[in-house]
């Protein structure tokens, strides 16, 4: 994600309205590792601004993903989660303890990070999880 005057410009270029509550959003993703779920960051932004509603955290990380400031996590089949880390980089989830841990190429001998040619389709994101048991856990 990039810093947040950044995503305030990007938002007001889209027409979006820049409120207390969506800076709290953006403060709380920014360099946030932890992959939160919408769930969590609407408990967290809650403490700060209790009139917040989920459907405002919702639709602001509808709009950061759309703007391509964040990316949507599908590796839990419960909840999608939200990582404000948008280079190029793979997930491993325990389906133990719900964890998310990034991989970055180049931490594995044995994974590549070269994309396939596809002919005849454009690859726009690219999502790779692997899924099992974390250390902690095992």
């Amino acid at each position: 994600m990039n810093d947040i005057d950044t995503v305030v410009e990007r938002f007001r270029e889209a027409g979006m309205k820049i409120t207390p509550q969506r800076l709290s959003i953006f403060a709380l993703l920014m360099d946030n590792k932890d992959h939160p779920s919408a769930e969590n960051i609407y408990h967290q932004v809650l403490e700060i601004h209790p009139s917040i509603s989920f459907t405002t955290v919702y639709k602001t990380l509808q709009t950061l993903r759309d703007l391509g400031e964040i990316n949507e996590l599908s590796v839990d089949p419960e909840r999608a989660h939200y990582d404000p880390d948008v280079s190029e980089h793979y997930h491993a989830f325990c389906r133990s303890c719900r964890g998310i841990r990034d991989i970055f190429p180049g931490e594995s001998s044995s994974f590549s990070s070269e994309l396939p040619e596809l002919e005849g389709f454009r690859v726009q994101s690219v999502q790779v999880a692997f899924t099992g048991q974390c250390e902690e856990c095992s």
